[in-house]
């Protein structure tokens, strides 16, 4: 990831979830809203970052405590292989909203 892109993704985790949210969905002008828009993606979402790398047990790693770190490893695995999404969303956005909202409770980690 390039310098432009850390900045980039730090920039969108220093932005409020409902902002993120609301960019999300000019990806898919035909939504009804950003919640149309993230459930949209959220499958095949949920599938790599919860299933595929198996988020619940990754998780036990300290340096995850770091938003940034996480993000950049949230990118880093939505990009790893073509990611099949029904919208054209930016993968960074996709990890920052995924941070913000808590892998915890995105993958149901008890």
């Amino acid at each position: 990831m390039t310098e432009t892109e850390r900045r980039r993704l730090q920039a969108y985790l220093d932005r409020p979830l409902d902002d993120l949210m609301e960019q999300l969905e000019l990806y898919d002008p035909a939504s009804r809203g950003p919640t149309e828009a993230w459930n949209k993606v959220a499958g095949p979402v949920r599938q790599r970052l919860c299933v595929e790398w198996g988020w619940c047990q990754v998780r036990q790693d300290q340096r995850w405590d770091d938003d940034l770190a996480l993000a950049l490893a949230v990118v880093g695995v939505l990009s790893a292989r073509v990611l099949h999404l029904p919208i054209p969303a930016d993968l960074t956005l996709i990890a920052a909203i995924v941070v913000k909202r808590g892998l915890d409770a995105f993958c149901g980690c008890l």
